[in-house]
């Protein structure tokens, strides 16, 4: 390959990486269990992107894939408090230590989500239902956020 094409390759490459440098190091370094939570809450996110965009009227309504979406977070909401054992702290998290001083706190959060992430697969088919139900949903993401999360550094 001559030099010139592989400094072109070589420079689009880094170009990308530093475009989106969230995405490049969001999980860099992270391990084990605090590896398997962060994924779970990234596919948590995927859905919840997936349901905004139905309940908002941006992509048509989709029943099989309200279902689908409100399913794996109710799903991963329940495995929740299970991937947050004492001591999981070290290393790349952003868990906040008051998970684990108020764990029964975090415990409801995360409940509270299984319970609304249901209610949302009984609406698959009600637009307007969706959107109510999906803003709790939502509000139940934020909640637990601000009080579990760490705040990122920007």
């Amino acid at each position: 390959m001559p030099y010139k094409t592989f400094a072109a390759i070589l420079t689009l490459f880094v170009l990308t990486l530093s475009s989106n440098p969230a995405s490049v190091s969001a999980h860099g370094g992270a391990k084990g269990i605090v590896k398997e939570r962060m994924e779970l809450m990234k596919d948590i996110r995927k859905a919840m992107k997936s349901l905004g965009a139905m309940a908002r009227g941006k992509v048509p309504l989709d029943s099989a894939k309200v279902k689908a979406a409100a399913g794996r977070i109710a799903q991963h909401g329940q495995k929740i408090p299970a991937l947050f054992p004492k001591g999981s702290t070290k290393g790349v998290t952003e868990a906040s230590p008051r998970i684990w001083q108020d764990f029964e706190g975090f415990r409801n959060s995360a409940d509270e989500m299984v319970a609304v992430a249901r209610e949302i697969t009984g609406q698959s088919d009600n637009a307007a239902a969706l959107k109510a139900t999906y803003r709790r949903l939502g509000k139940t993401c934020s909640t637990c956020h601000k009080l579990y999360r760490v705040k990122k550094k920007r």
